[in-house]
């Protein structure tokens, strides 16, 4: 029996720079351009990945990029990574479990739309949120009114309900995974590290702001932790701040795990907020309860009109 010779793995470069290459789409814009400007050059420098350009650049995350398509769609797809095929196999892994999770939810007022899969390059395509995402939103928004907030809080608990409801845990609940649309409604987003009904997942982790307790090695997170996440995502959408902004991240991680929480009463929502991080809302059901009753007793006392919520 013949024995295929193991062919290691290139050396792990000190720096890795993508390089993108324009893609086909991009031939009627530049008709003047040589062909070599679409074509992956023969020779390649260390550390450079080529990659064809499926739309124009938005982010790039540690395994993924995202791109918006000339039809306006976003694109998620896997970073190649021919110097660590191990992390870019998991990479297509975690796009493939997160259009698995979109399938299964469908369709839903609280969740981006499902355009497209390509199941040979992992490709996911989503509806595009041209807003961007809550914490960048709050971040770079010099004034947010309270009835804005009063909503995006509602929605936020509503959206984690409508994923609870059918069996799907969040796992990373965090205002950078809530996205906004035109009208300035919430959804949510990202579910490459989501379990649901038959698959669990057990991948990355919302951050020790957002978290009662470190995870461990292999720890799956329940819809308890979702909720907790929610507590915080609530305190930073009344506030503007993540949790202990003033301290770093050990010492975050070590007043949550010491039930030691920030000051609340002074925000709206705040006992809603507490009752999330003491785990005395067992639901995220119970949390959309509470902050309807939080807001009714403020109109009744302030004898101001209800809100109405929108969901498209």
């Amino acid at each position: 029996m013949l024995h295929r010779a193991h062919v290691p793995d290139p050396p792990r470069p000190r720096r890795i720079r993508y390089v993108p290459v324009p893609g086909d789409w991009e031939r009627k814009l530049h008709p003047a351009w040589p062909e070599s400007s679409f074509q992956v050059p023969d020779s390649i420098p260390e550390g450079h990945i080529y990659y064809i350009r499926k739309g124009d650049y938005v982010r790039r995350g540690a395994t993924a990029l995202v791109e918006r398509l000339p039809s306006g769609h976003i694109a998620k797809t896997p970073l190649p990574n021919p110097y660590e095929p191990d992390i870019e196999r998991k990479s297509r892994q975690n796009l493939e479990h997160e259009y698995n999770v979109y399938r299964f939810i469908g369709s839903s007022p609280f969740v981006p739309k499902l355009i497209d899969w390509d199941s040979k390059c992992k490709t996911l395509v989503l509806e595009d949120y041209a807003k961007g995402d809550l914490e960048t939103f709050v971040r770079n928004s010099s004034s947010i009114d309270i009835n804005t907030r009063r909503r995006w809080a509602l929605q936020a608990a509503q959206a984690l309900d409508s994923l609870h409801s059918i069996g799907v845990t969040h796992h990373d609940i965090t205002p950078r995974n809530f996205l906004l649309n035109d009208d300035m409604n919430l959804r949510i987003c990202d579910f490459a590290g989501s379990s649901f009904p038959g698959h669990a997942a057990s991948t990355g982790a919302p951050g020790p702001r957002y978290q009662s307790r470190e995870w461990g090695r292999g720890y799956v997170p329940n819809q308890a932790d979702d909720i907790f996440s929610l507590g915080s995502v609530l305190y930073f959408v009344m506030c503007g701040e993540e949790p202990f902004s003033e301290l770093d991240e050990e010492e975050a991680k070590g007043r949550f795990e010491n039930s030691s929480f920030p000051a609340s009463d002074h925000l709206e929502y705040g006992s809603v907020i507490r009752d999330c991080w003491n785990g005395q809302l067992a639901t995220a059901g119970q949390v959309v309860q509470a902050l309807v009753h939080a807001r009714g007793l403020d109109r009744a006392h302030n004898h101001t009109p209800a809100i109405v919520t929108t969901s498209d």
